[in-house]
């Protein structure tokens, strides 16, 4: 990502690589408050979602956000999304505040976003402020065709049309239109026809209005173009949900997840365990890790690990106040060498010697985690609640447990049921491992800052304990720790041992894990089957073509096969649920959603003609 060429010109930021001021140099603060935070009216509904192209320092969205908090006619809540191709530096930002005298107004927010500002790396990137989402999404303008969202405003804040042509040109303005709401308005400080035309092309009705300080500037306004889909198959289907009642089968970390995100939005959280309290299954270690795959460049597995990982890291560092002190991978073989070299310019990677240390990760505690997000969540808990299957009439759940009893007025239902996924779902092509985990607890013998992790792993001291892991057996079912598995992971973590026969073991914990065929996680929605092998049959000749619209079972949502990297992964798959339910923005790349919806592995077998 390229990083922004600013001096100040007039006491005003200027941009050297488009030769242009970012606003106003006499009036910005007016500039940006009539050209967009204050020129449309908000909805009452549950969420209103502003799209921006051209972040820039931030300004349009701190004015926006103090409009919001202080309105008392506004939606629930605000989701602002928005595009900037050109990196600057967190200090440097603070300081063009300071410099335009507009950093004791903003400080407030500014800071907070300051705070878990990202490093320089093309991404997607959530920051969580009261009842408002900010999603800011490092890449150039072209980077839109690779999200998901309605928008009800548009923000065009890029440089002159002249200057910065990219900025509005078809393929963006046909992005646009694909994600607009009907009636989307769109503000910008433009009059160019160039754009005016480009707009008119794709669907908007367009106006010249007066500018600041200028003669005038256009408006638009969203009438609808029709937008064809090959991969309609993985689209979202707008299912209307009127009872805001959740249940969660599951009481791991992909539930604790879900149900705070879900709480932020409104909904009533009833979380089902089997288990008679939290943490008896493999959420419930004492130490875990937070890191990511490290793989070759533009590989789907590895670019979602690391989107996965920094938005764990963010996210817990924002809504738990954690802090991480990092994590050194280690390449223990010639295939992971190659794979750490070619990784040696990526900035979460400090790669040096066949070892990556990862700022960004660290040792987590996994119990704690998952406790405190059901507390935030204000979630209902019901342990010794084992899940039998459920009924559906007029739109609402009913739930059958084992030896309790009935439960029944859920609008959704949601599978987070870990590694016992394989007794409930049996979709075609779907092949899922229950996966056999032992970790062993040694008294403490190295003393390490950070976690290090090779072929095995181990923890810092903690508790008078230190974690090793972990064995890993797809056919072993036994809930007893074994002498053999101790034993092997104190082997696999040998290379940071002077002497593992100095090694004392002072326990171990068994858990199981649910993995899929592909290694990505089965998030998404419960689909039709029937439907999609009635509709999908000639894919082999017929996938290049649009597509019809899938089928789903109303309202049953998936959320499983995470593997070992539940405590990264399931962030990215909360946002993606919540996008489902909700009216907002999916919360990452949507190239992501082939690799994890549930029906995608049959789409592959149709594609085959199998």
């Amino acid at each position: 990502m390229k990083k922004a060429n600013i001096i100040f010109k007039d006491n005003t930021p200027f941009s050297l690589d488009f030769d242009d001021f970012y606003f106003n140099s006499k009036d910005g603060l007016n500039e940006s408050k009539y050209i967009y935070s204050e020129s449309f009216e908000f909805t009452q509904n549950d969420s209103f979602v502003i799209a921006e192209l051209g972040f820039g320092i931030g300004l349009n969205f701190f004015l926006t956000l103090k409009r919001f908090l202080k309105a008392t006619k506004r939606p629930k809540k605000l989701f602002y999304i928005s595009i900037e191709g050109f990196y600057i530096e967190k200090d440097f930002l603070r300081e063009i505040y300071k410099k335009l005298g507009f950093y004791d107004e903003f400080k407030e927010y500014l800071e907070e976003f300051l705070k878990f500002y990202p490093k320089c790396k093309e991404g997607y990137y959530r920051f969580y402020f009261k009842d408002c989402f900010l999603d800011l999404v490092f890449g150039n303008a072209n980077i839109l065709s690779d999200l998901e969202f309605k928008a009800d405003v548009w923000y065009l804040d890029g440089f002159s049309p002249s200057k910065n042509k990219e900025m509005f040109d078809e393929k963006l303005v046909f992005n646009m239109s694909r994600l607009s709401n009907f009636k989307a308005q769109v503000c910008t400080f433009s009059a160019s026809s160039f754009l005016r035309k480009n707009l008119e092309n794709f669907g908007f009705e367009t106006k010249k209005i007066s500018g600041f300080r200028k003669r005038e500037m256009l408006r638009a306004f969203f009438k609808g173009y029709l937008i064809k889909d090959k991969e309609a198959y993985f689209l979202k289907v707008d299912q209307k949900v009127k009872n805001k009642k959740v249940a969660i089968v599951g009481a791991g970390i992909c539930a604790a997840l879900l149900a705070y995100e879900l709480s932020l939005r409104g909904f009533d959280i009833s979380i089902f365990e089997k288990k008679s309290s939290l943490g008896l299954g493999a959420s419930g270690n004492e130490s875990g890790i937070l890191s990511s795959l490290i793989l070759k460049p533009n590989v789907s597995l590895g670019e979602f690990s690391q989107e996965s990982f920094i938005e764990a890291s963010r996210f817990y560092r924002q809504i738990l106040n954690l802090s991480f002190n990092g994590v050194v991978e280690f390449a223990h073989n010639d295939l992971m060498k190659q794979r750490f070299i070619s990784q040696k310019d990526n900035p979460l990677f400090a790669i040096k010697d066949n070892q990556a240390f990862l700022e960004d990760g660290g040792v987590i505690d996994p119990k704690e985690i998952v406790k405190e997000l059901f507390i935030k969540s204000n979630a209902k808990i019901y342990f010794n609640h084992e899940f039998l299957n459920y009924e559906f009439d007029n739109e609402l759940f009913s739930l059958s447990f084992k030896d309790a009893e009935k439960k029944d007025g859920f609008g959704i239902l949601i599978y987070a049921l870990g590694s016992d996924t394989k007794d409930f779902i049996n979709y075609d092509g779907m092949n899922l491992s229950k996966v056999r985990g032992q970790v062993t607890h040694l008294k403490p013998i190295l003393d390490i800052k950070y976690p290090l992790s090779s072929k095995g792993y181990i923890c810092p001291i903690k508790n008078d304990i230190q974690v090793i892991g972990a064995s890993y057996d797809r056919l072993d079912e036994s809930l007893s720790s074994k002498n053999v598995d101790d034993k092997e992971n104190i082997e696999k973590v040998s290379e940071f041992l002077k002497d593992t026969k100095k090694a004392v073991v002072v326990g171990s914990k068994v858990g199981f894990r649910s993995y899929s065929s592909d290694r990505f996680c089965i998030v998404g929605p419960a689909y039709d089957e029937q439907f999609y092998k009635a509709n999908y049959k000639n894919l082999l000749w017929t996938k290049n073509k649009e597509q019809k619209t899938g089928k789903n079972i109303p309202n049953l949502y998936l959320n499983f096969a995470h593997g070992s990297r539940a405590f990264s992964t399931s962030i990215l798959a909360a946002r993606y649920i919540c996008f489902l339910i909700n009216e907002e923005p999916l919360g990452f790349f949507k190239r992501f959603i082939s690799d994890i919806h549930p029906a995608r592995f049959l789409i592959r077998k149709l594609k085959k003609g199998l």
